[in-house]
């Protein structure tokens, strides 16, 4: 067997407006690096609709005389592990170093064909127009969000490259021979086959094509119809070749005319069909101002030898699970390989082509795009559904660009759905950003994250109750967010977090709250004063002074007796008039972990508005980012007491660089409570759901609520239901709502953040036998994890041992 020369078809590239690749035949092209504009599993058919017509329409664009060479290329890569100073978050990234996933870049090649003579002659206005056409089709692609980056000259250069060494996975690669054949192409130690979508002999195509199909995953969810092609086993590398060639209409359409006359002029039942096919087609063109044009798909995959076979097969079922039968007669493998490169289409033959109308050429154009990093500067990490740490903003960008109105979260998983480890896993990051935290718990969830960070961690019980005073006041603190304040929480203390009061007693305590504080302002008195105690008798005398002037009814009997149980001596005497710690304002993590009192139907209110006013006044003084995180313990404050309370903090925390994140994970706390869905729901721009199978039956109710559409209900019931846990660690899977729309992302941790985030019982004993024992909780965690791997035991096995030997009180693992 002779070598031959492998010889590019090209001539040279020169910049115009753009740089432009020439083709030794004359032909001259742009190519533009595009984003698929549909997100993978994005579950919404007008989406994969929306691409076609883009599509449809910068096919009209150009018109007659150009091609439109679209290459789709999934290439397998490793992740690359980014660096960080955070012991948890590089940990985060070395756990997912060399996992294995797709990487899809798409190019679009706009070339003007230029007609075939035995002279070409350069027409400069042909020459302007093609530019002025390029100049609208990449404008068009911007205003639609394919994100158009015109390659240039290096770039051009660079594509062609990779396209022979086949390699778009490697830093460094090089070229190398080929050996062609009609099985396929040998190159070094792989081997590439093209696969043709149609035999032009059969066209064994479905009788009705759309842009896109149907898997079922206990409903119909909308995906490419070649949604496989990321997933082909063995390859290192797919490109999806799509040709669409314009030609003359005229002179197709007079083509077309004949071949019916010559259908017409036989008749039998083959002829008849072929005849009827083309009158629908004709009509097509005639009615929805279609275009005839010339159709070409091919498949390069590349493989090992011993795993192209496997590789060829897969693709080969997978279409005919879709009604296509691929061509088995593409023995021209050198032919369709060249024919693939950028601005080389014009080497197809009649025999790689069809005819048909746009419309369904269209319809084959992949139109999916993967999650990608998000440009900005809050960035939180979880997984894509492959499996690879993909960074959202969850806070600024989404309001910067009007996607969403505030911050704030509402957050709903029933136990077991993974909840507690996706708010551990967003509050830690959020945590490294300069952000303020405070938490209140009531199920000791955080407890790793705070020990971690080095935060304050508050465990209240009845015998040891908190000790506050929300009383005391500075003059310039004084406004009527405070002044609400405070009449909510008396209101509170006499009517109970189930209580209301009417109108004539709402306005009596807001006279006596400003009368208290006009009281102590013009009397000069010492600051020692304002408490509690100075209150309750400041309010005994000036509400029997208001009733009387007024005449107007008010139970003092009740409120003296009620209150006088947080007055000096009472059974609540201390919480009211004792100073909170004062360096809470300036600690950046605390948790607030009031499970012991949670069903305590007085200190738990009461210890919640309080923490919440500590909230306040982080969220007006501090500049820097701050969040409040209420799990479960919202139940306290969801009350028609301290429904406007509530209101005021989630309508006014925005405008003060902050949010409030609210965690539940009971259907019945968001379904029929008036303060859940007009307050808390009705000012969280952000919805995250974790598996929500539990409430399949239910779920209607939840999505009228959420106001989440027929789209995103079937994004959610993606949530754990695809096939992606090979080669992955345990996760799970949240969706997220920003705004109108939300996508679905993993929970998967490192076994360090595991350890830190665990709610497990055991796991938290036997860490903490490290941490009793190291100076610092990184050191215990560090110790603890090195033990656990070294010691070759299954996970429980170590945790029982650990826990045996602390019981015992034998020395830990040396």
């Amino acid at each position: 067997m002779k070598n031959k020369k492998f010889n590019l078809p090209y001539i040279g590239i020169n910049r115009h407006v753009h740089d432009i690749l020439y083709h030794e035949a004359g032909d001259h092209s742009v190519i533009v690096r595009i984003t698929n504009t549909v997100l993978q599993y994005a579950a919404d058919e007008e989406a994969y609709a929306a691409f076609h017509s883009i599509f449809s329409n910068i096919v009209k664009i150009l018109g007659s005389g150009y091609t439109l060479q679209k290459l789709d290329i999934f290439a397998l890569k490793k992740f690359k592990s980014r660096s960080s100073s955070d012991f948890l978050s590089q940990k985060y990234n070395e756990a997912f170093e060399g996992r294995e996933y797709r990487d899809i870049t798409t190019y679009l090649v706009i070339t003007r064909d230029v007609k075939r003579s035995a002279f070409f002659t350069y027409d400069e206005k042909d020459f302007k127009a093609f530019q002025r056409n390029v100049t609208k089709v990449v404008d068009l692609l911007e205003s639609k969000g394919f994100l158009p980056h015109v390659l240039i000259e290096k770039e051009i250069k660079s594509l062609i490259s990779r396209m022979l060494a086949f390699n778009f996975s490697d830093e460094v690669y090089g070229l190398n021979n080929f050996s062609a054949s009609e099985e396929g192409i040998r190159v070094g130690s792989k081997t590439i086959k093209s696969i043709s979508l149609v035999d032009v002999d059969e066209i064994n195509f479905p009788a009705a094509i759309a842009p896109y199909t149907d898997v079922k995953l206990g409903f119909p969810l909308p995906v490419d119809l070649l949604h496989f092609l990321n997933r082909v086993p063995g390859t290192d590398c797919v490109v999806y070749h799509q040709v669409i060639q314009i030609p003359d209409q005229r002179g197709e359409l007079g083509r077309l005319t004949a071949k019916r006359k010559r259908h017409t002029s036989m008749p039998d039942p083959a002829n008849d069909l072929a005849v009827e096919d083309i009158d629908r087609v004709m009509a097509d063109i005639a009615k929805d101002n279609q275009l005839l044009v010339q159709g070409h798909y091919n498949i390069l995959v590349s493989a090992r030898e011993q795993h192209i076979d496997r590789a060829v097969n897969y693709i080969e079922s997978a279409l005919f699970s879709i009604g296509i039968i691929p061509s088995h007669n593409a023995h021209n493998q050198m032919e369709l390989f060249r024919c693939a490169l950028p601005g080389n289409a014009s080497e197809l033959k009649a025999y790689d082509k069809f005819q048909t109308t746009s419309d369904a050429a269209l319809c084959l154009l992949f139109k999916e795009g993967l999650l990608k990093d998000e440009k900005s500067g809050f960035q939180i990490f979880f997984s894509d559904r492959q499996g690879i740490p993909v960074a959202i903003d969850t806070s600024d960008m989404p309001i910067d660009t009007n996607r969403m109105n505030n911050r704030n979260k509402f957050v709903l998983g029933p136990s077991g759905a993974g909840k507690s480890f996706f708010m551990n896993h967003l509050i830690r990051q959020y945590a490294l950003q300069d952000t303020d935290v405070i938490l209140v718990d009531t199920g000791h969830s955080y407890s790793g994250l705070c020990a971690y960070y080095g935060g304050k961690y508050i465990t209240y019980s009845e015998e040891k109750p908190i000790t506050m005073n929300p009383f005391r006041i500075a003059r310039e603190e004084f406004n009527e967010e405070k002044r609400e304040f405070l009449k909510s929480l008396v209101s509170l203390l006499w009517k109970g977090a189930d209580g209301t009061v009417n109108q004539i007693e709402d306005s009596v305590l807001s006279s006596v709250v400003s009368a208290y504080y006009e009281d102590y302002y013009e009397k000069g008195k010492d600051s020692s004063y304002l408490s509690f105690h100075s209150f309750y008798d400041f309010s005994i005398e000036k509400i029997g002074a208001i009733t009387k002037a007024e005449a107007i009814p008010f139970d003092i009997t009740s409120y003296r007796f009620i209150l006088k149980k947080f007055y000096r001596g009472g059974e609540y005497g201390t919480i009211l008039n004792n100073e909170m710690d004062a360096a809470l304002f300036d600690e950046k993590f605390i948790v607030f972990e009031i499970d012991a009192i949670k069903e305590h139907k007085i200190l738990f209110p009461i210890t919640t508005i309080i923490i919440m006013d500590v909230f306040l006044q982080k969220m007006r003084l501090k500049k820097n980012r701050k969040v409040l995180i209420i799990e479960e313990a919202w139940k306290a404050i969801a009350s028609p007491l301290m429904a406007e309370y509530i209101q005021y903090v989630f309508k006014t925390v925005r405008k003060f660089w902050g949010e409030a994140i609210v965690v539940t994970q009971e259907l019945d706390d968001i379904i029929g409570n008036p303060v859940v869905k007009d307050t808390i729901i009705g000012n969280s721009d952000t919805i995250c759901l974790l598996d929500q199978t539990k409430f399949k039956d239910n779920f209607a109710a939840i999505a009228s609520l959420l106001s989440l559409n027929e789209v995103e209900q079937k994004k959610i019931f993606t949530i754990n239901n695809l096939d992606n846990k090979e080669g992955r660690g345990r996760f799970k899977e949240v969706y997220i709502k920003r705004g109108s729309t939300g996508e679905v992302y993993g929970v998967e941790v490192s076994l360090y953040e595991y350890f830190t985030f665990t709610t497990e019982r055991r796991e938290k004993e036997a860490l903490q036998v490290y941490v009793d024992r190291y100076p610092t909780y990184r050191q215990a965690l560090e110790v603890f994890v090195r033990d656990l791997r070294e010691s070759g035991m299954k996970t429980i096995e170590f945790i029982n041992l650990i826990n045996t030997k602390s019981h015992e009180k034998i020395p830990v693992l040396d």
